[in-house]
């Protein structure tokens, strides 16, 4: 059931009426029941995974809990040492470990083993789980914070089930945290309207962005990544479709989480925000950290902070503070951790040299920009470069826009060797007269077409500049008379409606992150 389709609409209606209809106390179960339905409806097949991760997860999180308890039990007993309890906490964490160790073990081995087998094994294929990497994270995720005696397991395997299948979040996230989500699941709701409109408001944007936009530009993006060769595009023509391909996977990404979202906020559930209009950012860093945030948040809980914080990047800091001097060597092995990260995320993108190279490449600007910013600094300082400026700041927005959008070629091409070969026929021509002569009405969508892909992108990105001045926008809709509200309303229905690409002879592909 795709989240853009109108049986997904009368789906959501449905599950609207049942819930705000149920006793408040079980209204928990018509999301779990909605859940199954919209995850059945991807087909048998998947179901099995899932399942697999909710019993294995919720059995071992039930096991660590009352390891914790009977840890803390312990510790409480009158009469210990500060040794004695102190040497309880190690056998305790050591014998703890062994249960984390398999969750890992069944959740990555599960996810590798879908995602990758059909990669070394040509005739092996396997379908991959609606959502696999998305309920893998959040249940391991889960399984560590108990773990950690930051979480109590849920007593309730029909709530846990819920907390891992939640059906908005399933296809593509957000990956919210149990302490985030899990309460809001299972605490009962009443129907407001305000909140109700703010939600389907979220809706229509996030259709406006995926059908109208994404779906738009897609048209251009695959000609050019499809055709390059045949019809020996270069230059600029390449160029533009690479950084096309940046603004059709916001638009999709963004887009698709604008709907769950929305979706959530009408049964009163607020999902962690994915995106804070990435293309504001003035650093590689930073635009990671306000792009796919859940993501990074994850990474940078269970991975980079174990890492950094680990007896072995403990010591190689001592030796390169020996070495490099205090500042260097501090910097270098958090350095050393956001460049593990950064490239397991790369290869976490699909198997293939590609999505390695993308990730060494996006790991080698987030890695060095913390190693060498103090070095950055000082440069800044000695050209006199006010940081305050809007001339800088928009130096920094456009130089990061364009080593994002270089990294493009990697995470689009069908494999390294195509990445490589658009790349030297970006640079084999200086042609900008194809911004003046017709070109890019060849690209698949006619001038009117075009000219309307480009009047929509401005839109999108005046709105997030509007919101990052703290504009407040749905807030200040709803401040405006009735007829100023609805005019915009029935504008941006008929918007989808009327230049959405769908219809006869047109299939919108699902959502690009879905895959992953």
């Amino acid at each position: 059931m795709s989240i853009i389709s109108l049986t997904y609409l009368i789906f959501i209606i449905i599950i609207m009426f049942l819930y705000f209809g149920m006793p408040k106390k079980f209204q928990w179960t018509v999301l779990l029941a909605g859940s199954a339905v919209f995850y059945l409806s991807a087909g048998i097949s998947c179901v099995g995974a899932i399942l697999a991760t909710i019993v294995s997860q919720y059995l071992l999180a039930a096991q660590l809990d009352r390891m914790n308890c009977r840890l803390e039990s312990k510790l409480q007993e009158s009469g210990l040492s500060r040794k004695e309890k102190t040497m309880l906490k190690k056998a305790g964490a050591a014998a703890k470990k062994k249960y984390v160790v398999f969750s890992v073990l069944i959740n990555m081995g599960l996810l590798c083993f879908v995602k990758y087998t059909g990669v070394f094994f040509e005739k092996i294929h396997i379908l991959v789980p609606l959502g696999i990497s998305f309920y893998t994270f959040k249940s391991l995720g889960y399984v560590i914070d108990v773990y950690r005696g930051k979480e109590r397991a849920e007593t309730n395997i029909f709530k846990f089930a819920l907390f891992i299948s939640y059906f908005p979040a399933i296809i593509q996230g957000p990956i919210d945290r149990y302490k985030d989500l899990a309460h809001q699941l299972y605490t009962p709701h009443f129907f407001d309207y305000r909140r109700v409109t703010f939600g389907m408001q979220r809706m229509l944007w996030g259709y406006v962005k995926k059908l109208v936009i994404a779906e738009r530009v897609a048209v251009v993006v695959n000609e050019v990544f499809n055709n390059y060769g045949v019809k020996e595009y270069q230059g600029f023509i390449v160029f533009v479709g690479v950084f096309l391909y940046g603004i059709q996977i916001y638009a999709d990404f963004s887009g698709g989480m604008d709907i769950v979202c929305g979706v959530s906020e009408v049964f009163g559930i607020t999902l962690t925000e994915n995106f804070r209009r990435p293309f504001m950012a003035g650093s590689v860093a930073e635009f990671w950290q306000r792009w796919h945030i859940t993501l990074g948040a994850w990474f940078r809980n269970y991975l980079f902070y174990p890492l950094s914080l680990s007896k072995p990047f403990h010591d190689l800091g001592k030796k390169c503070r020996k070495v490099f001097g205090d500042k260097a060597g501090k910097a270098i092995p958090p350095g050393l951790a956001s460049f593990t990260v950064f490239l397991i995320i790369g290869i976490w993108h699909g198997a293939g040299w590609k999505y390695v190279v993308y990730g060494i490449y996006q790991a080698l600007f987030v890695s060095t920009g913390t190693l060498f910013e103090e070095g950055y600094a000082r440069l800044r300082e000695l050209c006199r470069i006010n940081v305050n400026r809007t001339g800088w700041k928009l130096f920094q927005t456009l130089r990061t826009v364009l080593i994002i959008t270089i990294g493009r070629y990697f995470s689009r091409a069908a494999d390294l060797e195509q990445a490589t070969a658009m790349m030297k026929a970006t640079l084999a021509q200086f042609n900008p007269w194809v911004f003046f002569d017709g070109t890019f009405y060849r690209l698949g969508l006619n001038e009117k077409n075009f000219r309307f892909m480009l009047f929509s992108i401005v839109i999108l990105l005046s709105i997030d500049v509007l919101q990052e001045k703290n504009i407040r926008l749905r807030e200040s809709l709803a401040g405006c008379n009735i007829v100023v509200r609805w005019g915009v309303y029935y504008a941006a229905i008929l918007t989808v409606v009327i230049f959405g690409m769908y219809g006869a002879g047109y299939d919108a592909a699902g959502f690009i992150y879905q895959a992953f």
